[in-house]
């Protein structure tokens, strides 16, 4: 079986950007690791010029050039010649896009000979709520929102990695939808945990939606029980605004030697973060299924994190850590002393943690259930 993966695909794995490039490249693995399928990857990269084709752990991958600007007012017409072409000299069984936007949309609008299978990552609709400038969500709403919309109400097969987009998207998905989990790295599963009782780790872009400054407020609150708290921020900055503020706040609190704004961070780095952490922090306001909870399962990391989206389904409540409400500095801060002030406790919310990712996040199950599904759509389409 001969499938073409449509996504977007790291320029170097160990540097690999977001979870969505985390999910794809670990999935990609998977698949390729499993015998009777032929995984082909396509990745468009705006920064391109000329087309180059590599292969990378075993698979070939054909990065392309991108629309610089206007892409959504072409409605990605570069994109969608280019990847005509390729399926044309590919001629897979099957493809799977990887996202319900633009790569989803692309392959919507081009395959005509193949499946074609989408993955829901997030919900742009929810996220351009918590865009700082009104003019970004005006673009975002125009084209973000459109192409979400065409591919939810557009695509017979979707993917989600939990049932929270299912729930959300409701009467509008026309498909049909399987819930199936992000893989997570071997590595993270084989990290022995060294706990630095005090050290918290956040792990994510510096945007509003994140929010940090949650963390940074609740800091004095959580070191008047543990003295030796300090907080670990691993991620770059995708709203420059919000970053000066959330350094701002840090001076205004006087908080300099106690958060350590870590900035973008490779893969051994972001490894090592997570061994030496006693807990991961997630305060967002909205989030699909965020691959750094799954990872800091696999290493047996407690978390702490907002009860939105699919967050739920990914954090048992006082079994693999706890869920709070969304800016309840109050209860996030009683929560992150739960888990510092007692090693023993931190422990056994890991060690559940671990054990409940070994039994959904590894790799090759993930590869399995995919595979199966794309048997099935083949199958229901002969």
């Amino acid at each position: 079986m001969r499938v073409a993966l449509v996504g977007p695909y790291p320029v170097d794995l160990t540097r690999v950007q977001g979870g969505v490039e985390s999910s794809f490249s670990m999935l990609v693995s998977g698949l390729a690791s499993l015998s009777g399928l032929d995984p082909y990857v396509i990745t468009f990269r705006p920064a391109l010029t000329e087309p180059h084709v590599t292969v990378a752990e075993g698979v070939t991958v054909e990065y392309v050039p991108g629309t610089r600007r206007l892409g959504n007012l072409t409605l990605r017409a570069r994109e969608r010649r280019s990847l005509r072409a390729i399926l044309d000299r590919v001629r897979p069984d099957i493809v799977h896009a990887q996202d319900a936007l633009g790569y989803g949309y692309v392959c919507l609008k081009t395959v005509q000979r193949a499946p074609v299978v989408v993955s829901v990552h997030g919900i742009v609709r929810e996220q351009i709520r918590y865009l700082r400038s009104p003019s970004a969500r005006i673009r975002g709403h125009t084209a973000g929102v459109s192409f979400e919309r065409y591919c939810i109400r557009r695509a017979r097969f979707l993917m989600t990695p939990t049932p929270y987009a299912k729930q959300y998207f409701g009467a509008e998905i026309n498909g049909r939808i399987w819930d199936i989990g992000n893989p997570v790295s071997d590595r993270l599963f084989a990290l022995q945990p060294a706990p630095e009782w005090g050290r918290m780790l956040f792990a994510g872009t510096l945007i509003p939606l994140k929010r940090v400054l949650d963390l940074v407020d609740v800091l004095p609150q959580v070191l008047l029980q543990v003295p030796d708290a300090h907080l670990r921020v691993a991620g770059g900055v995708g709203d420059p605004h919000y970053a000066a503020q959330v350094q701002a706040r840090v001076r205004d609190l006087g908080l300099e030697d106690r958060v350590d704004l870590l900035g973008e961070i490779g893969t051994d780095a972001l490894v090592e973060e997570y061994r030496r952490a006693a807990l991961l922090v997630l305060p967002s306001s909205q989030e699909t299924s965020p691959m750094v909870i799954g990872e800091a399962m696999a290493a047996g990391v407690p978390v702490v994190a907002t009860r939105v989206g699919g967050v739920p389904y990914l954090v048992e409540h006082g079994v693999t850590g706890w869920t709070v409400e969304v800016g309840d500095l109050e209860t996030l801060a009683q929560r992150l002393v739960d888990v510092l002030s007692d090693p023993a406790r931190a422990t056994a919310l890991g060690a559940a943690g671990r054990a409940e990712a070994d039994m959904r996040f590894r790799a090759p199950l993930i590869a399995a259930q995919v595979r199966a599904v794309y048997a099935e759509i083949l199958a229901s389409t002969i």
